[in-house]
């Protein structure tokens, strides 16, 4: 009789994922339509048309379909659908590691527990391949990269800076150290950041934060707009004789989103400080 791995059988019953499947598995509703692999370490095969049983159609027909009177569907707790889908990923990863067969549940258990492990076994570098993992897959993760690890903070600033753990530290050189630090581990135009500096960086995440959860959203064409208008509408801006407001000027034109009509003012504008040798 016909065998089929779960992620074909899900396409001949028409799912888009193998998370029905798995979950009537591992509920021990496909027993007897399981076939042991066909390699050793292989995953699982789900014969489609057994003899003496209906075929596999009906039966997950017959599986899925509501039961209200039922009350093994209230007494389940309700875990998101999409764990069955990554559920079914970790199995099939592995696979070749003796065939491992995860639930929805395990899956999502996994995957509350691996963010704090690597931290704890790998540290920084290790999370940061992490992130970087899952931003290759269009994904970002919100929220502190790292668990606290007192002894293994220790030991990473021995070697990279000065360690004080509970030392408390005024306003001033509390962002004096901040500063530097987070320029340091950013590169790049952040390093030698300054206390300041990092203090308003700060400032300005937090409201920035605020501003998209109630609703304000990046228009870059606007704000360039906007940035050039406030510019240009300062009548030494716009003679060529504020110098300070060149650069700015300038990174504005480059990026080339201002409308024609402040485009217009812009071109006179550097005009004007090329004129006074300022270009």
């Amino acid at each position: 009789m016909p065998t089929a791995s779960f992620s074909e059988a899900a396409k001949v019953l028409g799912f888009k994922s193998r998370s029905t499947l798995y979950r009537l598995r591992d509920q021990g509703d496909l027993a007897a339509y399981l076939r042991p692999p066909a390699s050793p370490g292989g995953a699982q095969l789900l014969e489609l048309t057994p003899r003496n049983l209906p075929p596999l159609r009906e039966a997950v027909a017959r599986l899925i379909r509501p039961q209200a009177n039922n009350p093994e569907r209230h007494r389940r707790p309700r875990t998101d659908a999409r764990w069955g889908v990554v559920a079914g990923r970790l199995t099939e990863a592995l696979a070749g590691c003796g065939g491992l067969s995860l639930c929805d549940a395990e899956a999502e258990a996994i995957a509350a527990a691996l963010v704090p492990a690597i931290g704890e076994a790998f540290g920084f570098d290790g999370l940061e391949l992490l992130r970087l993992a899952l931003v290759d897959q269009g994904c970002w993760l919100a929220g502190p990269g790292r668990p606290f690890n007192e002894e293994k903070e220790r030991e990473w600033w021995s070697e990279w800076g000065h360690w004080e753990p509970g030392e408390e530290l005024e306003e001033g050189p509390f962002w004096e150290n901040v500063g530097p630090i987070t320029g340091g581990m950013m590169g790049g135009i952040f390093w030698g950041m300054t206390g300041p500096t990092a203090r308003e960086l700060h400032h300005q995440l937090m409201e920035s934060i605020g501003e998209v959860e109630r609703g304000a959203r990046w228009d870059p064409i606007r704000w360039d707009t906007e940035s050039a208008r406030s510019l240009l509408d300062d009548e030494d801006v716009a003679a060529g004789e504020s110098s300070n407001s060149l650069p700015e000027l300038q990174r504005l034109n480059d990026r080339g989103l201002l409308p024609p009509d402040l485009q217009g003012r812009m071109d006179a504008a550097l005009a004007a400080y090329a004129a006074k040798g300022e270009t």
